[in-house]
């Protein structure tokens, strides 16, 4: 279905220079380059006309190969800027597959169905942007995305629910309920509203009755530290990209994305026993990250929020009776709230 969405969208736009268009777990997109043109969900009616044309045409899928270099001449020829980066990205002995549909020729890595008109039931969604290779430096590509099944009756169950899912998405609840709102003048940044503090202040409630039922200490750490601290956490080198920084008194200074560092200072504060340990010092600390615009949804995908953090300094005779206790915590909370999750155990390197 991909392939044919190409082909009619080369037909109606033949400037369009496609790059990538996978099938995804809820169907497939398409990233193209339109040029000066701005495709919006309003043009979708007339790609789906053009599309069912094709169907129509019953048009044989081959599939062949060429040799990389020949590949590359291929669209270079045809000004597909993107198909050739592609190309060119490939190992140099690599062959390079193709599928072919009446004129239309694109870069086919699988196998698929062999005839146009196998592609029946198929609905185009939404149009966003992308940038291409998800790099905000490089080009905003309009990305198109569309959905296909082997029955009519399955294709509108899956419409009808994504129609009803748009009526319970959290941004426009939010919005309605009065619970947080987004603004221009801080894309990422979300605002809580009084009814979203009410809810707010109930989870810190239940959150800080736990954690102090289980001998923890709550502290808070400033949300600029300085640059120093953060390459000598390692941040610095691995994350730095993601951080937003600023300058105080001619010195770099960072917001911090994580709370670790600034847990492990109030530790080093005073000399300790070992008989102070465990020593379990808590933090829902606000902490902001960089992330890209494309990418940032409602609540879920955000540049500032709070993250619970705990950090617990002990001997290692303490091991396991530590990491019990904080299994056992998780575990509370994620069943309070019925939430599903797995656990995966992450090792320094």
């Amino acid at each position: 279905t991909s392939h044919v969405m190409a082909d009619a969208i080369k037909r109606l736009y033949p400037n369009a220079k496609l790059a990538i268009g996978p099938s995804i777990d809820n169907g497939f997109y398409y990233d193209i380059d339109f040029g000066d043109i701005k495709l919006s969900d309003e043009d979708l009616p007339k790609i789906e006309d053009e599309m069912k044309k094709i169907v129509k045409e019953n048009a044989t899928m081959e599939r062949y190969t060429m040799e990389r270099e020949e590949a590359i001449k291929f669209f270079e020829e045809r000004n597909e800027d993107y198909k050739v980066e592609l190309v060119k990205d490939l190992p140099l002995d690599e062959k390079v597959y193709f599928a072919k549909q009446n004129d239309f020729i694109d870069l086919c890595g699988g196998m698929h169905l062999l005839h146009t008109s196998d592609v029946k039931n198929f609905k185009l969604m939404s149009v966003a942007g992308a940038y291409w290779r998800g790099d905000e430096h490089n080009k905003m590509l309009t990305r198109v995305y569309g959905t296909a099944y082997y029955s009519k009756e399955e294709l509108d169950n899956y419409i009808t629910m994504m129609e009803e899912a748009k009526k319970r998405d959290h941004r426009k609840l939010g919005r309605e309920l009065g619970i947080f709102m987004l603004s221009d003048y801080g894309p990422g940044f979300p605002f809580f509203l009084p009814n979203g503090m009410i809810i707010r202040n109930t989870l810190m409630d239940y959150w800080r009755k736990i954690h102090m039922k289980n001998g923890y200490e709550e502290i808070m750490t400033p949300i600029i530290l300085n640059r120093r601290l953060w390459e000598t956490s390692g941040h610095w080198e691995h994350y730095g990209e993601n951080m937003y920084s600023t300058k105080i008194d001619d010195e770099d200074f960072c917001i911090k994305p994580m709370n670790c560092p600034g847990s492990i200072l109030v530790y080093m504060n005073e000399p300790r026993s070992y008989r102070d340990l465990p020593k379990r010092l808590l933090e829902p600390g606000l902490v902001h990250r960089h992330e890209k615009s494309g990418e940032l949804h409602g609540l879920m995908r955000v540049r500032s929020f709070t993250q619970d953090d705990a950090h617990t300094y002990i001997t290692e005779d303490q091991i396991e009776e530590e990491v019990t206790r904080r299994i056992k915590i998780i575990d509370s909370v994620y069943k309070d709230f019925k939430f599903e999750y797995f656990v995966e155990l992450s090792t320094r390197p």
